[in-house]
């Protein structure tokens, strides 16, 4: 191919005036623009993309070809690379190959007319390196290659699974569940991942020392057609009791040719194909199962590696990367999903729960049939408010109405000490309960008191910050910030930073801003504002009580993380003190408010379709000051419910794994850390990984030890609330109110 500099020696100019051309960046004579164009035509000059667009400031075109997108592998790999870029602000260019040499070419070629500049590619034409070499790799133009190895280019970058380790690992598991006639059915096998799938099958029967009965492998054109065709022959003629597959188009074939024939899959021929992480599980109606390759995960890290490449596309260390299937973590044949109770007697077939009325409670609710279903036993199901949930749960100490109680994590300490909450230790400790799938040490800090568990964990929310990011990026909105606070325009790091934000936002203060609030809060009750002040008194480095149970209130500290409150009342709306939770959610996904810091567990319809009107303009982001109270809730067994073991049961069923991923898509909030890693529900619910990484930033609120007991949170903070509440109410002064907090407080701890 020309260069730049071919054409400033054909045109008779230098090449800073070809440049100047190129880019418009100066004017050049209408007999000088006809010399470098004649010159550009004859020579077929192609101009270096990226350098072009990096000068004018133009927006960025990136090609992306896969080999098709009805296998849902390559949707999800798609969806991930989408997610990615445009969120740089970046063009996508997508075509099909359809795995046809010519096609990808005549793709290519196109895409060099167009100037784009990165490619991300699934190739087809492994044997083509001078293409590629001669087409992008010479001019710089960054490539990241996905699943299939160009033969002769070495110094690329590349992204795949560990195919070679998946496919012996499921060999493992069907050679111990039984098969040893195993087939294989893959695509082109020069390409890369279709090789490691067949040097793993040859390996695998070489160790086991087992002849490999070539019949039993079929090759096609990854083509749910192809592989139907492929399947008749295999499973009529060789009848191999097990068949893997290397993609799901080839699988639905296998699939249609096995049904067709009479075959039942997983008893008749167990089909098991490479497949991507889904949040309904890895076996389809069909009854294939499929492995867990987080695609979408692997299409994010493919963006990012173009990213990285085209901020300096000469200076750039190519990467390798492999990434690894999650069916690898996993049983690949389930046992027997049932309940592990042996029988249940007809009188003993109920059970009474009580729970906080929240969109968990609802998520279990839909589902409860699936429980029924699996157990025998009956649930009735009793929601209620935060501010009634305690006193019920107390209440029942004497009543002895429920089986289940779901409890706040502040509360904990209060119910054993009370001696409500049974130990359930020996449940715990069983063979068969695994405590590593929940959040990091989640399960200790919900469930274990004195060395005893005492529940397990149900959800998981912490806080987190929401903003209208497409405010917060708005041109002339932070050119006014810039302007008038002297620095930009973003998600604010601290509180102070928070309210001068809000203060922004807020119309009554800016009539420039589109958003009548700045933020939202809640103080109709002390379970929903104290949450708003802990974060503030820990950030500012205060406390209610300090290491040694001295009441802190009167320091210079929780002085500031209370001005701090106060003040960001001023950016609410007015009615903010009879506010709930809910309504500062829909305030802020109707677009009246420009921040929300809420609980993870209260957001889900921001993205509702049929309710929000922000989406695609949200962002998310931690909490300003680095702490967010740690918002987790248990279930636990009444120590007088005389059905102990079904309890268990059901808490085993509604905190496991087994109803998860279907109680985040009913809007509940999961306590176990495999859902916030869920490739299909990170591109659902974005803050997913957010939620995660904040686990480290949560605190909790406890009350205090004494030497006569336990000083309950509860009463603590009811007194924190009540004289905030007249401070926001204009009847008491700050001064005031903090000296009415110490002195409630000490009168408080002379009764413990």
């Amino acid at each position: 191919m020309s260069t730049i500099k071919d054409v400033a020696n054909n045109a008779g100019v230098s090449i800073g005036t070809v440049s100047n051309y190129i880019n418009g960046t100066r004017k050049v004579s209408i007999e000088t623009a006809k010399k470098i164009e004649t010159a550009i035509n004859t020579l077929n000059f192609k101009p270096n993309a990226f350098a072009r667009n990096l000068k004018t400031n133009c927006h960025k075109e990136i090609g992306v070809i896969l080999p098709n997108i009805y296998d849902p592998y390559y949707s999800f790999l798609l969806a991930g690379i989408e997610r990615e870029l445009t969120q740089k602000r970046l063009n996508i260019n997508l075509a099909l190959s359809n795995d046809i040499p010519e096609i990808e070419t005549t793709i290519l070629n196109g895409y060099i007319e167009k100037n784009i500049c990165g490619l991300i590619i699934v190739s087809c034409q492994i044997e083509n390196a001078s293409y590629f070499n001669d087409h992008f790799y010479k001019y710089n133009i960054p490539v990241v290659f996905i699943d299939r190895k160009i033969n002769g280019l070495e110094d690329v970058n590349f992204l795949t699974f560990n195919y070679y380790e998946t496919a012996k690992y499921l060999l493992h598991k069907l050679f111990d569940n039984n098969h040893t006639q195993i087939g294989l059915v893959v695509g082109q096998q020069c390409f890369t991942s279709e090789k490691e799938c067949l040097r793993a099958y040859f390996d695998f029967f070489k160790e086991k020392g087992i002849y490999v009965n070539p019949d039993l492998i079929c090759y096609t054109e990854s083509s749910k057609e192809d592989a139907f065709r492929a399947g008749i022959s295999l499973l009529q003629k060789k009848k191999p009791s097990a068949v893997i597959s290397s993609c799901q188009s080839i699988s639905n074939g296998l699939e249609q040719a096995a049904s067709l024939i009479g075959l039942t899959l997983g008893k008749d021929v167990e089909l098991v194909s490479l497949g991507q992480e889904n949040w309904s599980g890895n076996i389809t109606c069909g009854g294939t199962i499929n492995t867990m390759r987080p695609a979408h995960h692997l299409g994010k890290k493919a963006a990012q590696l173009l990213l990285s490449n085209m901020k300096n596309p000469i200076l750039y260390e190519k990467q390798q990367i492999v990434l690894k299937d999650k069916i690898a973590e996993k049983e690949l044949f389930l046992s027997d999903s049932g309940s592990s109770l042996q029988s249940v007697d007809s009188k003993n077939n109920e059970l009474n729960v009580l729970l906080l009325d929240s969109p968990n409670a609802n998520a279990v609710e839909k589902m409860l049939f699936a429980f029924t279903n699996t157990t025998g036993l009956k649930v009735n199901l009793t929601t209620t408010s935060h501010k009634a949930l305690l006193e019920r749960i107390l209440e029942d100490k004497h009543q002895n109405v429920y089986d289940v109680y779901m409890y706040d994590i502040p509360w904990v300490q209060i119910l054993v000490s009370r001696d409500i909450l049974l130990d359930i230790s020996d449940y715990i400790h069983a063979d068969h309960f695994d405590r590593n799938n929940y959040v990091y040490d989640l399960f200790d800090k919900i469930a274990k008191v004195d060395g005893k568990y005492h529940g397990l964990p149900f959800l998981y929310g912490p806080q987190l910050l929401l903003y209208r990011k497409d405010l917060f990026e708005n041109p002339s909105l932070r050119e006014q910030f810039k302007k008038q606070y002297k620095s930009k325009l973003q998600p604010p790091r601290t509180w102070f930073e928070f309210n001068a934000v809000s203060r922004f936002f807020t119309y009554v203060y800016n009539s420039n801003s589109p958003v009548e609030y700045g933020t939202s809060m809640t103080a109709s009750s002390m379970d929903t504002m104290l949450p708003e002040l802990m974060p503030r008194i820990w950030a500012y480095g205060g406390c209610i009580f300090d290491q040694d149970n001295k009441i802190s209130v009167d320091t210079l500290e929780f002085q500031k993380a209370l001005s701090n409150y106060i003040e960001t009342y001023n950016y609410t709306d007015p009615n903010s003190l009879n506010c709930t939770v809910e309504k500062t959610v829909e305030d802020f996904y109707t677009g009246k408010t420009a921040m929300l810091v809420s609980f993870a567990s209260f957001i889900s319809d921001i993205n509702n379709h049929l309710k929000s009107k922000i989406i695609g303009k949200i962002g998310y982001h931690h909490i300003p000051g680095g702490y967010s109270v740690l918002g987790s809730w248990g279930l636990g067994i009444s120590k007088h419910s005389k059905k102990p073991k079904e309890a268990f049961e059901f808490l085993s069923w509604a905190c496991g794994p087994e109803m998860s991923n279907y109680f985040t898509i009913l809007d509940g909030q999961s306590s176990l850390k495999d859902v916030y890693e869920n490739d299909e529900l990170v591109n659902l619910y974005p803050w997913l990984p957010l939620i995660l990484n904040i686990y480290s930033m949560c605190k909790e609120r406890n009350g205090i030890m004494t030497e006569e007991g336990i000083v309950p949170i509860t009463s603590i903070e009811s007194i924190i609330y009540n004289n905030t509440v007249r401070v926001l109410k204009k009847d008491i002064s700050q001064n005031n109110a903090i000296q009415n907090m110490k002195s409630e407080l000490e009168s408080l701890i002379q009764k413990y």
